[in-house]
């Protein structure tokens, strides 16, 4: 969906006119009046009088009505200009010199994850200078490239499938869906995202939906295989180039769908993966896992954070058996669990079958969510990281849409 920008003079806006005011002629200036989730914002700031500080406010407002909010403050050079891709702001909700910086670095007070608003998010940018309001515009971020096309599927398993428009030959898909979070949420957000990338994806939940279990406990390996099965068959769809992207609790079953079906998975994407199978929750004396109608093995509470159980060695992932490339993704500040140890022993057993590892330096557990620019979780900090997860998804974006053939 594409909107049009707003544009307002701060001459217009400036509550003492435009007799010689300093920053009376300040405005905005904005390269695209809407954009896709990672592209640069592309704003700059032009009319502020040389050497003068200035105060730019981005906000917004989630789909579920929560405000978000990010400032920084710069200082403009000796033409009057401020430009957030080539400044670092001198103070502020992010430091570094990072173009979307104000976007990623919005926080809200309450406790809960971003939720992109339905048909994209409109972002405020404010400036202000002397305690005076000198510029506004509006930009609009949106997850929804034009002619994908949605559905809520219903087939055995609850998702939402996303197809990219027009008409394309045969290509790869994704499954994609989260962890202990429950519900259809993160899988449907990344397959949203890869959509607007050009790959069909189907985002699911499989605790805590109507198809599913309540909770994480015996969950059917063939649940997940029966949403694989319905992917194949999609038009524009490879049935031969399907892939999985499971994070957190989710990489296990990533993983053991490559391990169980390397007929229906081609490639494998763990992000802050495990290289052993927890226990279910919230019963730890139970499975999380079921294969064949009976329950895959699990470590013990008292070996979390092994990656190498010596009392359950059963519950390693053979991820050996895994025929297709994997891709790990994880953070090495991760306060969770060691994913990225997990990583490395994952990347050790697999010997010299194709496996990337995408270690992001600082970065946290949400890591694992890879869509890059959305405000942080206010409770990211609980995870490892909160700048460096957004500096991550940045980098791992890329590398995980080349990862995909996209």
């Amino acid at each position: 969906m594409r909107r049009l920008i707003v544009v307002v003079l701060g001459c217009a806006l400036a509550l003492t006119g435009c007799s010689g005011d300093p920053g009376a002629d300040a405005e905005f200036h904005v390269a695209a009046p809407a954009a896709l989730f990672d592209a640069p914002l592309g704003v700059t700031l032009t009319g502020l009088p040389p050497g003068g500080d200035v105060t730019v406010r981005a906000t917004t407002t989630d789909q579920n009505g929560q405000a978000w909010a990010a400032t920084a403050v710069f200082r403009a050079d000796q033409d009057g200009r401020v430009d957030p891709a080539a400044q670092a702001p001198l103070s502020g909700d992010y430091t570094g010199v990072h173009d979307t910086g104000l976007l990623w670095s919005m926080i809200s007070p309450e406790p809960s994850a971003f939720e992109a608003p339905a048909g994209g998010e409109p972002v405020r940018l404010t400036a202000t200078a002397d305690g005076r309001t000198v510029a506004e515009s509006s930009v609009t971020r949106t997850e929804d490239a034009p002619g994908v096309v949605e559905k809520s599927v219903d087939e055995g398993f609850t998702g939402t499938y996303f197809a990219p428009g027009g008409d394309h030959s045969p290509g790869p898909a994704v499954l994609t869906f989260g962890g202990s979070e429950g519900g259809a949420s993160a899988g449907v957000r990344n397959a949203r995202a890869l959509a607007a990338k050009g790959i069909p994806a189907l985002g699911i939940g499989y605790f805590d939906v109507p198809e599913g279990p309540k909770a994480l406990r015996s969950v059917p390996l063939e649940y997940f295989a029966g949403a694989l099965r319905w992917l194949a068959g999609q038009p524009g769809v490879d049935p031969k180039r399907l892939y999985v992207i499971g994070a957190s609790r989710g990489s296990e079953a990533a993983l053991l769908l490559g391990v169980h079906y390397p007929d229906l998975v081609h490639g494998v994407v763990a992000a802050s993966p495990s290289a052993v199978l927890y226990p279910g929750l919230p019963d730890e004396n139970q499975a999380a896992w079921s294969f064949g109608g009976r329950p895959l093995p699990h470590i013990k509470p008292s070996e979390y954070g092994f990656v190498t159980p010596a009392e359950t060695p059963a519950a390693i992932i053979p991820v050996e058996r895994i025929r297709g490339p994997v891709l790990l993704l994880c953070g090495e500040a991760d306060r969770l669990w060691p994913s990225c140890t997990a990583a490395g022993a994952i990347a050790t057993r697999r010997g010299d079958r194709p496996t990337t590892e995408v270690r992001e330096p600082d970065a946290g557990h949400f890591i694992g969510n890879p869509v890059p620019n959305h405000p942080s979780r206010p409770d990211a900090q609980a995870g490892g990281g909160t700048q460096a997860d957004a500096l991550g998804r940045l980098d791992a974006w890329p590398k995980l849409l080349k990862f995909l053939g996209a």
